[in-house]
């Protein structure tokens, strides 16, 4: 091999990898280091199936309100995120009772969500893309019949863990696009309700999505506003059969599978460092 070729092939791989890891855009940066409050809404949308059939829904848009923040390193390029969560507010439900009588209401909801996230960012110009992992959790309180006498409660809550990928477009020196997706897992979903004090139902594991989309306006050296849209979706898988004794009466019962699917969007204001 010529000293020609080898300085070649060293310039072409030099120049491979500060295409594939060149400097993150200075706009995205500054995108990608914040403190921010939230506050938007959700729509709810969950339903249980047993057989081919719905006997439980509900819908609603709920008040939501986040706190979030980001740390994008400037020498090497992690992205660490945190956030949370919790929306509060009435949705609609129409199911049964247990003799199949139809039974509509109204739902009292408790939606708390948090997660904690790490990626690293890939520049390509005024773009720029980032693959991590996120960890989170779930958690959702209702009493159908919304607080009244005798409301019925229940308490849902899950773990899940997903890969994440997101794409990031400086606009401008000031504005920022970004289009994300999440795939992954719900883990250890669990049940409990008040009809059977002390016992868990156990649900399966099932997959877990999300795709978001955002954009970041530098009002001011520090301080940004924005605007972003998500839709997530997951599901629950049905629970085992428990045995129940509650004297005079011995009685089987089990969870359905089930499903949620959730379109939040948030109005955002943040400190940017």
């Amino acid at each position: 091999m010529s000293r020609w070729t080898v300085v070649t092939a060293g310039v072409l791989l030099a120049s491979g990898g500060t295409a594939w890891a060149g400097e993150v855009n200075t706009a995205i940066v500054n995108a990608d280091r914040y403190l921010s409050v939230e506050v938007g809404g959700l729509q709810q949308n969950y339903r249980e199936t047993m057989n081919g059939t719905v006997p439980d829904k509900e819908q609603g848009f709920i008040p939501r309100i986040g706190v979030a923040y980001s740390l994008l390193g400037l020498e090497y390029p992690f992205r660490f995120t945190l956030g949370a969560s919790y929306a509060s507010g009435s949705t609609h439900y129409i199911g049964s009772l247990q003799n199949g009588t139809p039974y509509d209401s109204n739902t009292g909801n408790h939606i708390l969500d948090a997660h904690v996230g790490l990626g690293y960012a890939f520049g390509f110009g005024s773009f720029a893309l980032i693959p991590g992992l996120e960890y989170g959790e779930h958690s959702w309180e209702r009493n159908i019949n919304n607080g009244a006498s005798p409301g019925y409660q229940e308490r849902y809550g899950n773990q899940y863990m997903a890969a994440t990928l997101e794409g990031q477009f400086a606009l401008s020196q000031s504005t920022v696009l970004s289009l994300s997706g999440a795939y992954g897992t719900t883990l250890n979903p669990t049940m409990t309700n008040d009809s059977v004090p002390g016992l868990t139902y156990y649900l399966g594991n099932q997959p877990w999505a999300r795709v978001g989309l955002g954009v970041d306006y530098a009002a001011y050296q520090h301080l940004h506003i924005g605007l972003k849209l998500s839709y997530t979706r997951f599901k629950y898988g049905r629970s085992a059969t428990y045995t129940v004794t509650i004297p005079p009466y011995v009685y089987t019962t089990s969870e359905p599978d089930s499903e949620t699917q959730q379109t939040a969007f948030s109005l955002t204001m943040s400190y940017n460092f």
